[in-house]
């Protein structure tokens, strides 16, 4: 399935019951208390990928300016709309970064953008969420963990049949070598710890920390065995600062 404008478009009126809540189902709130964090400093924030506006009000509460940024016509409307009474909150609708914004943010969101299984397509989306930052600035980058999709299979690994020669079928959340997962049907680009924080330096970015953010089994509807039930089904949430050598130089 395509996961382009008119793909987001058709998801937009039913986002609170398509599109899993991170904010929401965040356990331990590491998303909002990094973005507390970085409010400290940063004064301006952008939010790539804002879809519906999940994060809008948030950033609003923090921020002294906020810009959310979507590819798709109809979030950019919802979420204008949800946030039409907050002066210092613009929404844009672009597909890629506008070039008179480049480097203009101190902090940069991106929950859950770059998910497409085309390697060409989430690079461009990192790339794009990276060239907003001023030199320094700050990414706050959650993504799908590879890890943790293989840990909710073996939680949904039915147990071994007694018949011999069965072989249990792999489960939908196994994810391939490229670290693509079908979630009901949609092909979701997951990245292991070490394929982040790469793929971060590739794009000149200097990698502070990388956290859990864990979430409830429940709200991935899974009911694991007894020996998973410990451990918590989770996203990375990768923090980093503009370090190129254009950005260091600048602040030096």
């Amino acid at each position: 399935m395509k996961q382009d404008s008119e793909y987001w478009d058709g998801i937009a009126p039913l986002w609170t019951q398509q599109i899993f809540n991170t904010l929401r189902h965040d356990r331990n709130r590491v998303i909002v208390g990094e973005l507390e964090r970085a409010a400290r400093t940063s004064p301006t924030v952008a939010d790539f990928g804002c879809g519906v506006g999940t994060y809008l009000p948030t950033l609003s509460r923090l921020f002294e300016e906020v810009h959310g940024y979507d590819h798709s016509r109809a979030c950019v409307e919802m979420a204008r709309r949800r946030m039409r009474r907050k002066r210092h909150v613009s929404v844009h609708q672009a597909a890629t970064v506008p070039r008179s914004r480049a480097g203009a943010y101190d902090t940069v969101l991106c929950v859950n953008v770059a998910i497409n299984p085309n390697r060409r397509a989430w690079y461009n989306v990192l790339r794009s969420a990276a060239s907003l930052l001023r030199p320094n600035g700050k990414l706050l980058l959650v993504v799908p963990s590879v890890e943790s999709a293989t840990l909710i299979a073996k939680a949904e690994q039915p147990e071994p049949d007694t018949l011999e020669g069965h072989i249990p079928a792999i489960p939908e959340s196994a994810p391939s070598a490229a670290g693509i997962v079908s979630i009901e049907g949609v092909r979701t680009k997951h990245y292991t710890r070490t394929e982040l924080t790469d793929t971060l330096a590739e794009l000149g970015l200097q990698v502070a920390r990388v956290r859990r953010v864990e979430y409830s089994w429940r709200s991935q509807a899974v009911s694991p065995p007894r020996e998973l039930r410990n451990m918590r089904p989770w996203d990375w949430l990768a923090v980093a600062r503009n370090a190129s050598a254009a950005a260091v130089a600048k602040a030096a």
